[in-house]
């Protein structure tokens, strides 16, 4: 159910614990294989390559082992939208219920909650109910805070690399909106660990964003990963292949990934494996515990 403005604000300031930015944040604002190594395994390649070997070790960071889901390839999460590929999670990187409930974070959800849903809705082999708690978040879809359902709240805000208001583009409409750091997220719900992060991963700023959670050592913090990757700006090759080999080297896998039915092919081709403009790829944490 939705809340009435006055309550929505105080679920927000609740939510987040955040007090120090109360101020700015109005109610206009919330509404609006073992043996020798394959080429693909090759994680590490020259910084100083050229951007046509940048597309080509990106394509190698994109193929997907099993190790980053011990026991599986992982669970398909079947789309209900045309542009949107099936995304997919690890069951073997969730707690065991007994130990505690797990917490999943998704941002960005632009009206699709499939992710979300898949998370509320997990069970163990025997059909018994063991969902997570989920948090979503997106300052330009879905109104303003709400519970959308018991363990899965709504809040209209965005992640950024500090705490405060962010400037919209015009395709938003010019407004200002509230942002938060992981961590001061994580820190406010009482979430030292993540078992699932959703993110979206487009723009410049949205890049930068999973650059900071990996130097900031927040994506130890994280047991899997669900991206929405995209590869849009043709200046950014090399800056896409650090983070990625970045992530890699922090440890997370991919073991899912599967193009968008929109993307188009880049003209880059080794073998069987092609480079695409986007996709949806799960990692695995191998450093997890």
């Amino acid at each position: 159910p939705l809340l009435p403005p006055k309550a929505a604000s105080s679920f927000l300031l609740h939510t987040f614990g955040i007090m120090r930015l109360a101020a700015a944040l109005s109610l206009s604002l919330l509404a609006g294989a073992s043996g020798r190594k394959k080429w693909w395994e090759n994680a590490e390649p020259d910084d100083t390559l050229g951007c046509g070997k940048c597309k080509v070790a990106v394509m190698r960071l994109l193929v997907p082992f099993p190790k980053g889901c011990a026991g599986s390839n992982g669970t398909v999460i079947k789309s209900t939208a045309a542009d949107r590929a099936a995304s997919a999670y690890c069951e073997s990187l969730f707690p065991p219920k007994m130990k505690r409930q797990c917490v999943v974070y998704s941002f960005g959800v632009d009206n699709n909650l499939d992710f979300d849903k898949a998370m509320l809705a997990r069970k163990d082999p025997a059909g018994v109910p063991i969902g997570c708690r989920v948090m979503s978040f997106d300052p330009f879809c879905c109104g303003a805070a709400h519970v959308l359902a018991t363990n899965h709240q709504f809040a209209p805000v965005g992640l950024a690399t500090y705490d405060g208001l962010m400037e919209a583009g015009t395709e938003q409409g010019n407004v200002s909106f509230p942002v938060f750091t992981l961590r001061t997220l994580m820190s406010s719900n009482e979430d030292p660990k993540l078992d699932a992060l959703r993110l979206k991963v487009s723009s410049a700023l949205e890049w930068k964003g999973l650059k900071n959670l990996i130097n900031l050592g927040t994506i130890q913090e994280i047991r899997q990963l669900s991206l929405n990757l995209q590869f849009k700006d043709e200046d950014m090759w090399e800056e896409y292949r650090l983070i990625l080999t970045s992530l890699r080297a922090a440890g997370f896998v991919p073991f899912y990934v599967a193009k968008q039915p929109q993307a188009s092919y880049l003209q880059v081709q080794e073998g069987s494996f092609q480079l695409y403009s986007s996709y949806e790829v799960a990692y695995g944490n191998v450093n997890v515990r």
